[in-house]
């Protein structure tokens, strides 16, 4: 699993998704987390708009990103 480091007061799921290049847009993230889901401090979230901040941690597609 790569591990990397996010560092954000606060962003929502999908722009993380996004720019950290994990996929190619927000509509893209938006449709695959509405879709697939992703692990959210592991939990499963479905929500694309989800705000996140500091020490959440996702997990999607064998990359855990943590928020510092």
């Amino acid at each position: 699993m790569e591990n990397l480091e996010f560092e954000a007061e606060m962003i929502t799921l999908k722009d993380l998704l996004k720019a950290t290049q994990i996929v190619g847009s927000g509509g893209l993230a938006k449709l695959i987390i509405k879709e697939e889901g992703v692990l959210l401090n592991d939990e499963p979230c479905y929500i694309p708009g989800k705000k996140l901040y500091k020490g959440d941690r996702v997990i999607f597609d064998d990359i855990s990103i943590t928020i510092i």
